[in-house]
């Protein structure tokens, strides 16, 4: 697939893991793709709204991309084939039904403020991260 410009990644901005994802991507996107917006914050909740998804949010990462919307596994998948090699290869979960993938997704989802916990506030970017988030 071609590289788009820019993909915005809404995520949820007070999950411990969410926030260690962004962080995971800021570290190796080394193309400059993407962009970021908690969905607690006005810019993600705007684009929410323009999405058609609900305000409280889907219980799951948004990832949008020249106007598509994806979410769960294949916002995952494509987040992860957006990074390059060696992470691309990831695609081969691709040849697995989007329902048990999405199946999976949702479990971790339920999960994982259990496991990872609940941050007070949302996450604050870097001086050298500010332009990345919306």
């Amino acid at each position: 697939m071609k590289r788009p410009r820019q993909a915005v990644v809404i995520f949820d901005g007070e999950c411990k893991f969410c926030n260690r994802w962004v962080d995971f991507l800021l570290r190796f996107d080394r193309h400059d793709v993407f962009r970021f917006a908690a969905r607690q914050t006005e810019p993600g909740a705007l684009l929410m709204r323009q999405a058609g998804l609900p305000e409280c949010g889907p219980g799951s990462i948004i990832l949008v991309e020249d106007g598509a919307v994806l979410l769960r596994s294949a916002a995952v998948l494509r987040m992860l084939d957006l990074l390059g090699f060696p992470f691309s290869l990831s695609a081969v979960f691709r040849l697995i039904p989007s329902t048990p993938r999405d199946s999976i997704y949702e479990w971790f989802a339920r999960n994982r403020l259990k496991w990872f916990g609940r941050r007070a506030a949302c996450r604050l970017p870097s001086e050298a991260e500010r332009h990345r988030f919306l």
